[in-house]
């Protein structure tokens, strides 16, 4: 009705050019809604999994920060328990140093007794040793004197003046011959000696002053290490020796086998396998590691030079 209400023919064609153009520009604003509604609808799907991904997160960070409460208290109550146990505890290692303390004393006690009997030894030795020297002096000048003229007052003489010196103290020493040439062996395998148990084994514990976990200003002195083997598992010699002394210390047995000035000693053993004055060799089996009602099987290994404490890791090879 618009084009046919034209009051002339150029009126009309230009009424309708007018009406196709308003056509192509209604459509083309149709294609570009269209456009838009789909980039709405894109961005709203994006919008979408955008919010989705967020609450995802959320409820997982909600999940994690109730699994750390959850650890927190935990860790509070376990922390609360050490706490009150914490007296007990620092009890029973009071009561385990003392014991081992007492153990370190009565192994001190016997490694001096053996000193003295070293001592003993070599001052015999060399009291022997001077005798033989002095008598076979003795003989020497007897025979000279008995071959010139009046040699016989010179000769009781020279007797006299011998059996003085035979009288006389001789030089001490802290080893015997056979002592010595042992202790020397020994420093000659400073780093591999074997390991004295049967079997894998670890070291649980090492030689010296350690803080223990947990507990604050609590510290022990080892005065060797301790061995943990198998169930099972033998104690050994590390090196020849003798079997010096052999003690029971609440119910358990240790020994201390002499290697010249050289003593090693191994402790909390449930059977025994040598006796006192026993000659080993290296690898010579002392006896039966205790195994504890936990399944452990823990062998206490000290090596001493006299009185001196040694770190037995050092001398031991792997």
């Amino acid at each position: 009705m618009f084009i046919f209400s034209a009051e002339n023919l150029s009126q009309t064609y230009r009424r309708m050019r007018y009406v196709q153009e308003y056509a192509n520009f209604q459509r083309l604003q149709g294609m570009e809604i269209e456009r838009k509604q789909k980039q709405i609808a894109a961005k709203k799907r994006e919008v979408e999994q955008t919010k989705n991904a967020k609450q995802l997160l959320l409820k997982q960070g909600e999940a994690e920060k109730a699994k750390l409460e959850i650890q927190e208290k935990e860790r509070q109550t376990l922390l609360a328990n050490l706490q009150k146990k914490q007296k007990g505890i620092q009890s029973e290692i009071r009561k385990k140093k003392r014991s081992a303390e007492q153990l370190n004393a009565q192994i001190d006690r016997l490694i001096e007794i053996e000193i003295e009997k070293a001592r003993k030894r070599a001052e015999e030795e060399a009291r022997r040793k001077a005798a033989a020297e002095a008598a076979a002096k003795a003989a020497a000048a007897k025979k000279a004197e008995r071959e010139t003229t009046g040699g016989a007052s010179r000769s009781k003489s020279t007797e006299k003046n011998e059996s003085t010196k035979k009288v006389a103290p001789v030089e001490k020493f802290s080893l015997n011959n056979e002592d010595r040439q042992l202790s020397g062996s020994f420093e000659r395998n400073r780093g591999i000696l074997p390991v004295p148990i049967t079997g894998p084994y670890v070291i649980v514990s090492h030689y010296g002053q350690y803080a223990v976990d947990g507990l604050r200003n609590v510290k022990l002195d080892n005065k060797g290490i301790d061995i943990k083997g198998k169930p099972g598992a033998q104690a050994r010699a590390v090196f020849d020796g003798e079997v010096s002394a052999i003690f029971q210390y609440n119910g358990l047995n240790n020994i201390l086998v002499r290697h010249g000035n050289y003593i090693s000693v191994y402790c909390n053993l449930s059977s025994v396998s040598v006796s006192k004055g026993s000659k080993v060799n290296t690898r010579t089996v002392l006896g039966t590691v205790h195994t504890d009602g936990s399944g452990n099987t823990v062998l206490h290994f000290q090596l001493r030079k006299e009185t001196a404490k040694l770190n037995p890791e050092l001398w031991l090879g792997r």
